[in-house]
């Protein structure tokens, strides 16, 4: 169904050249033809909904409030012009091309009997029992599948202000809600972000005359573990089985790598320009470009963030961001709840075939207004063949996105806020390294949520095969001290433990599931605070970095009390330590994770919530670091029977 290479007359599918429309309908053909014909000698399947649920319900549409054009009129007042997709099939353009468009959705896209024929018209969602319910329609361990087509249907619907007779999706209601300033979603950013992709829809050779075209995935991740079953995993378990890579993206010093750290390949480690005509992102693992990189999204315990009732398009920490830039994420998931206050998919969540349709957002989204749409836009280019049950079919591939939290929400109280929110954004709040397994916040949680997140053996068995084909490394930046305000070191080894932990359930070999770890003077949630990752030199050069080129404030949200002055940087150069990320690897690389675990927590009881000193120089305060190219075990100065946690 997929040749290795499509080739000929100008076309290459994985050659940089832009395909003639004569090469790109030849080979389109052929693929949707195969696509289409399901038999003996074709054994890809169509898109279509599928659940591990074993009970189904299925809802008719209510009849729509406004027309598709005035739908499309509102969102676009200054006038709608289709844009034009190096991949997509030949499009009647004239005058912007707005009536050929409306033509399609209207004429061919929600013409009866629609892509939901199968089940009567009426749109099916995975029904969970009382004990699996979790806010949404999927319980934990289980997945969701929609077909490509099926979702731009569910897009318009919502779009058009149709809703679902007995069940109150959150796609609806958060286009009709009114935000800050009596905004609209479905006029405001998200609403221009969904009919851009009603256009990928209309321009995909794969949904002509019908098609369903590829599948898209939704899995939920398996109740947490106990945490002792997650330290015993670790016990026998290398650091090295991390696969950790490292790569600088605007940090001060120009993307130069650590010593005896990996970087993370070119490809995906790219500097942004900041200035002149040719200003915009690098690469990194929120703009993509290393294959298979996943995007992790730093998520509330709901995919999208506090944007219900409040954001129209873009704005918030990470999360909100993504859901505009990657549209048919955001569908998904406020489709796939009715919960009243927050009707958003729970976190840990997959969501397997979405793609970034935009050009602009980086970690920094310092240049994230621009939102322009992608010309490059992956229709067909991308896709894979994947196992889903007893089916084959073809996914998008370009963005395996994930989102989770770490667990420390909101734990320190709100009262101290305006004393304890500057403190925590310098490391320098006590109940950030919190060591008691008493603590619903505490260090060894945190490793828990990173390894219940990443590891394959947390997802339904029908879903692995699949993520084994799409995902190939876990592109990440400051989890944990985002917008929770956790210590933006503990955050790093949480994840470097959590992740070499959960590498081994992806497969055998030295490292079956990579972390690619960037570091930032300014990412999007709490600038500068990540600085703190970096040895003293490094640390003062990325505050300095910060300092000196803050993000325009359409490029974060925080609250009054994270400012230090009016200013969103964290300008404390003498709060560097002198110890950095590349002297944890050095001297824990070749131990084991439960060791590492060990040695932070021992070293944070003994210290007893002083924060005179970072994290990392409490750690290695005393220790033989390795020599140089050499990464060295260092013993724990104390056995984890012996940690005396107050």
């Amino acid at each position: 169904c997929l040749p290795a290479d499509f080739q000929g007359d100008g076309f290459q599918k994985r050659g940089r050249r832009v395909p003639t429309r004569s090469a790109m309908a030849t080979a389109t053909r052929a693929l949707a033809l195969c696509l289409t014909v399901v038999g003996a000698a074709a054994e890809v399947s169509p898109g279509e909904f599928l659940t591990s649920h074993a009970h189904v319900e299925a809802f008719a549409w209510t009849e729509p409030t406004r027309s598709f054009p005035k739908a499309l009129d509102e969102a676009f007042p200054e006038g709608f012009k289709a844009g034009d997709f190096n991949e997509g099939r030949p499009l009647n353009t004239i005058f912007g091309g707005r009536v050929s468009f409306i033509n399609w959705v209207e004429q061919e896209l929600l013409r009866a009997p629609g892509p939901f024929e199968a089940h009567g018209g009426k749109v099916p969602l995975p029904w969970p029992s009382e004990s699996e319910f979790d806010n949404d329609q999927l319980g934990p361990g289980h997945f969701v599948a929609y077909s490509r087509r099926q979702l731009c249907y569910i897009v318009a619907q919502s779009l058009m202000g149709a809703g679902t007779q007995g069940y109150e999706n959150g796609l609806k209601r958060y286009l009709e809600k009114p935000g800050h300033g009596g905004c609209l979603p479905r006029t405001g950013g998200f609403g221009r972000s969904l009919f851009t992709f009603l256009q990928t829809c209309w321009a995909d050779p794969l949904l002509q005359d019908g098609g369903q075209g590829p599948i898209l995935i939704v899995a939920k991740a398996s109740p947490s573990p106990e945490v002792q079953s997650v330290r015993d995993a670790g016990a026998a378990t290398p650091m090295s089985k991390a696969g950790l890579r490292v790569c600088g993206y605007d940090d001060g010093k120009g993307g130069q790598p650590l010593e005896g750290v990996d970087g993370v390949p070119p490809e995906g480690c790219q500097q942004p320009t900041l200035s002149g005509p040719s200003a915009g992102p690098g690469r990194d693992f929120m703009t993509g470009g290393l294959q298979g990189q996943v995007t992790q999204d730093i998520s509330a315990a709901f995919l999208g963030g506090y944007v219900f009732g409040n954001a129209c398009g873009l704005g918030g920490g990470q999360d909100e961001r993504l859901m505009t830039y990657m549209p048919e994420v955001g569908a998904l998931a406020f489709f796939l709840s009715q919960d009243w206050e927050r009707p958003q998919l729970r976190q840990p969540s997959w969501i397997l075939g979405a793609r970034m349709l935009f050009d602009g957002l980086d970690g920094t989204a310092r240049f994230n207004d621009r939102m322009t749409v992608r010309k490059d836009a992956p229709l067909i280019g991308d896709l894979k063949e994947v196992q889903l049950g007893d089916k084959t079919f073809v996914i998008s591939a370009s963005r395996p996105f994930i989102a989770f939290m770490s667990e420390n929400q909101g734990f320190f109280p709100w009262s101290s806020r305006y004393t304890d929110t500057p403190l925590a954004r310098r490391n320098k709040l006590p109940a950030q390294r919190e060591v008691s397994p008493q603590s619903w916040y505490a260090f060894d949680k945190q490793v828990r949520a990173w390894y219940r997140s990443v590891a394959l053996t947390s997802y339904n068995d029908g879903v692995r095969p699949a993520l084994k084909v799409l995902a190939t490394s876990m592109g990440t930046g400051p989890w944990l001290a985002g917008l929770w305000w956790g210590d933006s070191q503990l955050g790093f080894l949480a994840l470097w433990i959590g992740q070499a932990i959960a590498a081994p359930t992806w497969g055998d070999g030295a490292a079956p599931m990579p972390v690619d770890y960037y570091m930032y003077s300014a990412f999007t949630e709490s600038p500068g605070s990540q600085c703190f990752v970096h040895s003293r030199g490094r640390c003062q050069a990325c505050v300095g970095k910060c300092m000196g080129n803050p993000l325009p404030w359409s490029a974060f949200w925080m609250p009054e009390e994270a400012f230090f002055s009016g200013k969103s940087c964290v300008p404390y150069p003498q709060d560097c330590g002198e110890h950095g990320l590349e002297d944890v690897v050095g001297a824990y690389g070749a131990s084991t994770a439960a060791e590492l675990w060990t040695a932070v927590e021992s070293t944070l009881a003994r210290a007893g919530g002083a924060t005179d000193h970072t994290v990392f120089d409490e750690l290695l305060s005393g220790r033989r670091l390795a020599k140089s190219g050499q990464h060295g075990v260092v013993e724990p100065e104390v056995r984890a029977s012996d940690v005396f946690f107050p």
